[in-house]
């Protein structure tokens, strides 16, 4: 009996179309914007050195591991080579379940840790004095400085939140930009209240305005919240200017003073207790309750008399 004709030849879709196939079906997801832009900026990376238009049908774990050597002749550091082939994974992985090329195993080049120093008690007096001068932005840069090393939020949540979520009767403050997507009440220390309430009152402002707003009032992004507080660092004798220190110094002094780690883990939004006892790894000692205590900014604020 003759069979009928058969297709041969397999169908393939450039790496281009799978990465905007994969980008929707991300954001039918509900991933966050900034998830959205890293998918798109590490994969891009890869889809222009391998070929825009070449069929990702061929590409293989050969293929995979001559990418990481070419990334390591540029030099770039293991761990964000580490970071790049993890993104890369998952939109490969999408496309070998949608069938758009053969299934292969992809490891994560390992990583030697670099443990971030933290900001120094010293560099922490410099921080959070009180400014010394009528310059509006100057005050807006200590208070962000001062709320960043007492909560130790991550900085797109900090450019997020509006007075309306800051509750200075029940010494809350209401979260509604995370990286888990949810929302979450975190307590205000004392001595946060008090730096609040000291800025609040030096300028006009409504309940719906944003809590760190730019100059003119809208809302301040990130770039600019990193380069402001950059310069206030600078500014003030500290050459440290990374904003994301100021939570490995928040999680350092918690732990040192001996807070709870499973407290800890809910104050700074982990999804998971393994990066949590990666500071008490780091940082553990004995663990016990009281959050005045344990804040980083009351210990300082009362260290310097401020």
């Amino acid at each position: 009996m003759a069979r009928g004709k058969q297709i041969t030849k397999q169908i393939t879709k450039t790496t281009s179309e799978c990465l905007e196939i994969f980008l929707k079906h991300c954001q039918t997801k509900n991933l966050s914007k900034p998830t959205l832009k890293t998918y798109r900026l590490e994969c891009n990376s890869f889809n222009e050195w391998y070929g825009e238009e070449q069929s990702i049908y061929d590409v293989s774990a050969e293929t995979i591991e001559e990418y990481i050597s070419f990334l390591q002749e540029k030099e770039i550091s293991q761990t964000y080579i580490a970071t790049k082939i993890r993104q890369l994974r998952a939109f490969l992985y999408f496309c070998m379940e949608r069938e758009y090329l053969k299934r292969f195993s992809i490891k994560i080049p390992k990583a030697d840790e670099v443990i971030k120093e933290p900001y120094t008690q010293a560099e922490l007096e410099k921080l959070i004095r009180k400014p010394k001068t009528s310059n509006w932005v100057e005050w807006r840069n200590w208070a962000m400085v001062n709320y960043f090393l007492a909560t130790g939020n991550r900085l797109a949540t900090v450019v997020n939140i509006k007075i309306e979520d800051i509750d200075f009767y029940t010494n809350l403050i209401k979260l509604t930009t995370l990286k888990n997507r949810k929302q979450q009440y975190i307590p205000m220390s004392s001595g946060l209240k008090d730096v609040l309430r000291t800025y609040l009152d030096l300028w006009e402002h409504t309940d719906n305005d944003y809590l760190f707003p730019e100059y003119e009032g809208k809302q301040l992004s990130t770039s600019g919240a990193q380069c402001s507080i950059r310069k206030y660092n600078l500014d003030r004798g500290v050459t440290k200017t990374s904003i994301h220190l100021f939570r490995h110094t928040y999680a350092k002094h918690y732990i040192l003073a001996g807070g709870q780690a499973s407290y800890l883990q809910r104050l700074l939004g982990h999804s998971t207790i393994t990066m949590t006892n990666h500071y008490v790894n780091l940082y553990s000692t004995d663990l016990q309750t009281n959050y005045d205590k344990f804040n980083p900014l009351d210990n300082l604020a009362r260290a310097i008399g401020e």
